[in-house]
């Protein structure tokens, strides 16, 4: 397929993520000396930066790729949701399924860098599961947005969303039910409430947890793989492997790996974000599904050249194309 007919495409698909929202903050400065009161490093702050996290990033690797895309999940009702809601607009990314709730802050994540070097990182989150009049307007937004999508994307960072199995459990049926294809980006190792999925991409660790827990060898995706897709339901599994790319298995074309394409890693945060957002959107294209884990390895290896959470860009995934990478 041309790469304008592919973008053509991508610009006419219609997802839906759903998932934790998270806002993403940068503290850029400097380090020059250590602290006279005890021995740390004393930061020079020179610039806040924010950036849409978690379950917001993949749908701004959708938005990258071209498509339109809604987005559900949780705020708090603070300083830090607005930011986000305005950086969600800013990025054109529908907001209808976001929910603004009194008694849970915003997810904020903040990193603290100097010479282009993480320092730390500062969690702000209330990790607990959602109450039952939460999920309900959620289901309510969810309905008509399950509709309109041709695919969902369901990204699970364990920050409360779907902590409850029955409310993950309900939007799997719902895809299915609709005959939409729905793809996890999955956290722990209860996989029962991901049970009749498309498709699930956990990283390597997440992926040797799960093996372990199943009785089955994690250093042989070959063996693991197709006992995970029969005993949870799924049409295919993809594994992403960092610096060793990705492996595919499907029950009918059999067991792929892709090597990775990045060229210079500097910053690996996000990238299952874009693996996730690349093959949803590729596979609901019509690409060949072997195709469409191609193209979502070279959409990841863009983005760990990039320096903190960025979406890829449909310009930068081309130029890669092209060089024939």
């Amino acid at each position: 397929m041309k790469a304008s007919e592919l973008r053509s495409r991508l610009t006419g698909l219609s997802l839906l993520v759903v998932g934790d929202v998270m806002l993403d903050q940068y503290f850029w400065g400097e380090v020059r000396r250590i602290s006279p009161e005890a021995p740390v490093p004393v930061f020079e702050l020179q610039e806040i930066s924010y950036a849409l996290g978690g379950a917001a990033n993949v749908a701004a690797n959708l938005r990258g790729l071209g498509c339109q895309v809604q987005l559900c999940g949780v705020l708090g009702e603070d300083r830090e949701g607005e930011v986000f809601q305005g950086l969600a607009q800013q990025n054109g990314l529908g907001t209808e399924g976001l929910i603004r709730a009194s008694d849970r802050p915003t997810i904020v994540k903040t990193r603290v860098l100097a010479q282009a070097q993480h320092l730390l990182r500062i969690d702000s989150e209330k990790v607990t599961p959602l109450p039952p009049l939460l999920k309900e307007n959620l289901k309510k937004r969810l309905e008509p947005l399950l509709d309109w999508a041709q695919a969902v994307i369901l990204s699970d960072y364990a920050k409360g969303l779907f902590l409850s199995e029955g409310f993950c459990l309900w939007l799997v049926e719902e895809a299915r039910r609709r005959a939409k294809p729905l793809f996890v980006d999955p956290k722990g190792l209860n996989w029962r409430k991901y049970q009749g999925a498309t498709c699930i991409t956990p990283n390597r660790k997440e992926f040797t947890e799960i093996a372990l827990k199943e009785d089955l060898p994690p250093e042989d995706l070959g063996q693991a793989c197709p006992r995970l897709v029969s005993r949870y339901g799924l049409d295919f599994m993809v594994v992403t492997l960092g610096p060793e790319g990705m492996f595919l298995y499907h029950p009918e074309e059999g067991s792929w790996h892709f090597p990775a394409q990045a060229k210079e890693v500097y910053d690996v945060s996000g990238a299952g974000d874009t693996a996730i957002a690349a093959l949803a959107a590729f596979y609901t294209a019509g690409l060949p599904l072997k195709e469409a884990v191609a193209y979502a390895n070279l959409c990841a290896g863009v983005v760990v050249g990039k320096m903190g959470t960025k979406p890829v860009l449909w310009e930068e995934f081309e130029a890669q194309l092209e060089k024939g990478t």
